[in-house]
């Protein structure tokens, strides 16, 4: 992902929060538990906010340098969307 890139999550993905207060992103294939950060990440993905936004929301929010947060959000988005899990926005879709 680069930082103009407005990623969505994929059909049949959502992202649910637990009793516990704990947000797991939902997959066909199963769940995956999330860090906060990474819940944070994820919430805002959807199509309208770009790369850098998401991720100087998440800096402004927890304690992380912001090379660190791009780092670690970007191949968090770069993981799922190699599995279908997050998409370009409809109109970066080539």
């Amino acid at each position: 992902m680069t930082a103009p890139s407005r990623p969505q999550l994929g059909k049949g993905v959502k992202l649910r929060h637990d009793r516990d207060g704990g947000v797991m992103l939902l997959v066909p294939e199963g769940a995956l538990v999330l860090n906060p950060p990474a819940a944070m990440a994820l919430g805002l993905v959807d199509g309208k906010r770009t790369l850098s936004e998401i991720v100087d929301a998440v800096v402004e929010r927890f304690d992380v340098a912001p090379d660190r947060a791009a780092d670690d959000i970007g191949t968090l988005l770069d993981r799922l969307a190699e599995r279908g899990f997050i998409l370009p926005a409809a109109n970066e879709a080539s």
